[in-house]
């Protein structure tokens, strides 16, 4: 997130939600819902299970200036958040200006975040929310994770934007 204000970054977030679900329904996958707490983001139906998805967008990141980060938080206003309390099986990092999205299994994310040290950051986030989180080199890792090529931008209503 980019804003640092966490109304924006809520709306940013839905819409990269949304097309995260436009990209696994491009590759089979059923809508079942969303959650609005800090177990997951949506669940979907592949091959008749059900997944559960953490979704991140990084809008942030764009093509003429790029960290080359990906931002994993962990504690947000005091409390465990993000990758230490998440239930879901995939965690995504959806990245809007660079149309792409990174998948990879969160047991295979937690395995990477304790075997390295990476740079941690505080006070990220909106103001007050004293925000935790990890700054994984991205490309670095890159081996790790399933990389998807957003062909269209999907807005918060499924209409699509080239």
């Amino acid at each position: 997130m980019a804003k640092y204000d966490f109304k924006e970054d809520l709306i940013e977030g839905e819409k990269g939600e949304h097309a995260v679900i436009k990209d696994l329904e491009s590759m089979g996958a059923e809508f079942i819902s969303n959650n609005k707490d800090n177990r997951y983001d949506v669940k979907m139906k592949i091959n008749g299970k059900e997944i559960k998805y953490e979704i991140k967008t990084d809008v942030y990141c764009k093509p003429d200036w790029d960290t080359n980060n990906i931002f994993i938080e962990y504690e947000c206003r005091g409390k465990k958040s993000g990758i230490e309390v998440t239930e879901a099986k995939w965690f995504v990092t959806y990245f809007k200006y660079l149309r792409e999205i990174w998948y990879i299994q969160t047991e295979t994310l937690k395995h990477l975040l304790n075997m390295n040290k990476f740079h941690t950051t505080e006070f990220s986030g909106d103001n007050g929310s004293n925000t935790k989180g990890y700054l994984m080199p991205r490309y670095r890792f890159k081996k790790h994770f399933i990389i998807r090529r957003v062909i269209k931008n999907w807005d918060i209503t499924g209409r699509s934007n080239p």
